[in-house]
């Protein structure tokens, strides 16, 4: 009777270690993946550091945006990637002030479970930091997932 409980108790923390092994290396999983998505994010906003906000209808010929051929080629809703700009309004200027949620950035990492963990990579831009006496857009990207 003895020897049963002992290899019950073993049985257990076995299947007990087992477990946590197996959910925290899907936690994992879903941290890189969120940290790729960030990380991209930040690249792409790097190339709207300009004074220029124009639309492609009334920006400089000189300076196309990075989203040219988009109805606002300073948008971040290019290649894809759809953003739902603050105040609700499509194709606003990247770094307009506000929380701009973003979709099409990490694939089937945004699909609802089992295929996905509905993930969404959002930032908020802060203008009110000046520097010589011109807004400089300070930016927090935050991603969220729903792990199973």
């Amino acid at each position: 009777m003895v020897a049963m409980l002992l290899t019950s108790i073993m049985v257990t923390s076995v299947f007990s270690v087992a477990l946590t092994v197996k959910t925290g290396g899907g936690k994992g999983e879903s941290k890189i993946k969120a940290a790729a998505g960030a990380k991209m994010v930040a690249a792409l906003l790097k190339n709207y550091v300009t004074a220029e906000t124009g639309t492609a209808s009334t920006s400089a010929p000189d300076i196309p945006g990075p989203c040219a051929g988009a109805v606002n080629n300073w948008s971040i809703s290019c290649n894809g990637i759809v953003d739902a700009c603050p105040g609700g309004g499509p194709n606003c200027y990247a770094l307009a002030q506000g929380t701009h949620t973003l979709t099409g950035v990490m694939g089937d990492f945004e699909q609802p479970p089992p295929v996905g963990r509905n993930a969404r990579v959002s930032y908020f831009v802060d203008a009110s930091v000046t520097v010589n006496g011109r807004p400089v857009p300070a930016v927090s990207i935050t991603t969220t997932w729903t792990d199973p």
